[in-house]
C-alpha cells in the first residue's frame, strides 16, 4: 500500500546517507542532520543525483546539515528547518538522547518509539531479566559485578553505547563495583548476527511483528581497522533455518508486544549452532537494514525501501500478511548476497582528504541497490579537505558477490583504499 501523499521527512542519525537514499527511493523529500554530511549524502555532482530506482514520483529534494553534536538540533536555525517537515525518523546514535527526542517531538511528529520507550529499552539489564522470566535464553547481565566474579568472563557495557562503542572487557577494578552508566554481561560465544523486525499494533489477524531480515555482522575485523567490539559491516540478506527463525521471531514478538514498539527495529544476537542469545536491542533503523534494502528487488513486497516500510508500519498502512508472504527467509538462496564494510583509519596521525583521493573514491561510487554481481561500490565518501583522525571512518565499501567470497572481496577493496590513501592523502 502506498503512503497516502508525498511527505518531507526529517532524518536524524550519526550517519544519514543510507536513510536519505532509502527515503528518496520511496519518493520522500528529506531534511537530514548528521555528523558527517558526506559528499554522497549531500548529493553533490550528477552521479549523486537520485537513483534510477526513483521513478514512480517526481525527483525528491534534500537538505543535509552537519552537526557537531546532537544538542545542536535544538539551535533555532535548525528548528526552523524542521518546521517544514511532516514526520521525523531516527537512526543510530540519537536513541541515547531521549531528552532530545522528546524536545524534537514537540516540533515534528516522530514515527517510531517515543522518548519514554527509548529510555525504558535502554535498560538492557531489565529487558533481558524480563526475557529470562518468560523462559528465553539470555546472557547473564547485572548492574553490579560481584566481588567473587572472575572479570575475564565479563564485558562492561555502556547503557548509552552504539555500534559497539562503549564496550570493553571488565577488569579486576570492576569486581565488587556498580555503576549507573555501565552494566556487566557475561561473555557468551557465538557468531554475531542481527535480526530486522517490523512491528505494528495487533488488529485481529493483521499487525504484530515479522522478522524480515537476517544478516551476519562484521565486528572487530582488524582488516577494517576497527577496535575490539566495534561494528564494521554486514553481510546478507541470509537464509535462516526454520527452527532458528521461530526462536528469533518469538523473542522479537515478545519484546514488541511488551514495550509497544512500532516500525523497523533490530536485535543483535550471538548464535552458536541452534542457540541464539539476544545481546542488544536497537529500536530504530539499524545499519544492517541497508543490506536488506539492497536485496529487495521483489515487486511482490508491499514497500519500496526500508524507510518506506518503516513509515507504512508506523502509520498503520502496511499489509503485514502480504509482507510475511513475500519475506521467506527460510527459502532464500545462500550464494548471492550483499556485503558492506566500514573502513576505519588506523594511522597514528590525522590525514586530510586531497582532491586526488576524493576523485578516486567518487570514480568507484555506486549505490548498493544498483550493484551488479561482482561490482564494488564506495559510499559515505568524505568531502575534499576533510580531516580524518585516527579511529574515524574513511568510507564504506559495498559489494554484491557470492556469500563464500564476499569477505575476501571486501578485504581486498579495503586494502586498495588504504593504499590509495597512503599515496594520495595529505599528512597533517
Amino acid at each position: 500500500m502506498d503512503n497516502p501523499r508525498k511527505f518531507r521527512l526529517l532524518i536524524v542519525a550519526a550517519s544519514a546517507r543510507a536513510w536519505i537514499h532509502s527515503a528518496e527511493i520511496a519518493g520522500f523529500d528529506v531534511t537530514a542532520f548528521d555528523f558527517f554530511s558526506d559528499w554522497d549524502s549531500r548529493g553533490v555532482g550528477e552521479s549523486c543525483g537520485c537513483s534510477s530506482q526513483v521513478s514512480w514520483r517526481e525527483n525528491p529534494t534534500r537538505t543535509v546539515v552537519r552537526l557537531e553534536c546532537f544538542e545542536d538540533l535544538l539551535l533555532q536555525k535548525n528548528l526552523d528547518l524542521m518546521s517544514g517537515c511532516d514526520y521525523a525518523i531516527f537512526a543510530g546514535g540519537l536513541e541515547n538522547n531521549p531528552s532530545i527526542i522528546e524536545a524534537l517531538a514537540s516540533q515534528v511528529s516522530v514515527l517510531g518509539p517515543d522518548a519514554r520507550q527509548h529510555a525504558r529499552l535502554s535498560d538492557t539489564v531489565k529487558v533481558l531479566a524480563w526475557l529470562k522470566t518468560m523462559g528465553y535464553q539470555v546472557p547473564e547481565s547485572s548492574c553490579r559485578l560481584g566481588a567473587e566474579a572472575s572479570p575475564r568472563e565479563w564485558l562492561k557495557k555502556s547503557f548509552r553505547s552504539s555500534s559497539g562503542l562503549g564496550i570493553q572487557r571488565a577488569t579486576e577494578e570492576d569486581a565488587g563495583s556498580d555503576s549507573r552508566l555501565h552494566y556487566f554481561q557475561r561473555e557468551v560465544q557465538g557468531e554475531n548476527f542481527s535480526g530486522v523486525f517490523i512491528s505494528m499494533p495487533k488488529f485481529g489477524e493483521d499487525g504484530g511483528t515479522a522478522l524480515v531480515g537476517w544478516t551476519r555482522q562484521l565486528v572487530n575485523e582488524q582488516w577494517c581497522g576497527a577496535g575490539e567490539f566495534r561494528y564494521c559491516g554486514s553481510i546478507g540478506p541470509l537464509p535462516i533455518q526454520e527452527s532458528l527463525k521461530e526462536k528469533i521471531e518469538t523473542i522479537g514478538r515478545a519484546i514488541a508486544e511488551r514495550y509497544g514498539i512500532v516500525g523497523a527495529w533490530g536485535i543483535d544476537f550471538l548464535v552458536d549452532g541452534s542457540n541464539a542469545w539476544p545481546v542488544d536491542l536497537n529500536i530504530r533503523l539499524t545499519a544492517s537494514m541497508e543490506i536488506i534494502e539492497g536485496g529487495n528487488r521483489d515487486t511482490s513486497t508491499p514497500y519500496r525501501s526500508v524507510v518506506d516500510l518503516h513509515v507504512l508500519a508506523c502509520l498503520g498502512n502496511l499489509d503485514m500478511q502480504r509482507l510475511r508472504r513475500s519475506t521467506d527467509l527460510t527459502g532464500l538462496e545462500s550464494d548471492a548476497c550483499f556485503g558492506k564494510s566500514i573502513v576505519f583509519y588506523d594511522g597514528e596521525d590525522p590525514v586530510r582528504i586531497t582532491e586526488a583521493f576524493h576523485r578516486q573514491l567518487v570514480f568507484q561510487w555506486r549505490l548498493i541497490g544498483e550493484l551488479e554481481p561482482g561490482q564494488i561500490g564506495v559510499a559515505d565518501i568524505p568531502n575534499e579537505g576533510e580531516l580524518i583522525r585516527p579511529g574515524q571512518p574513511i568510507c564504506t565499501i559495498l559489494v554484491k558477490q557470492d556469500s563464500r567470497r564476499v569477505v575476501d572481496i571486501l578485504k581486498s577493496a579495503t586494502g586498495r583504499i588504504r593504499q590509495t590513501l597512503l599515496q594520495l592523502g595529505s599528512r597533517q
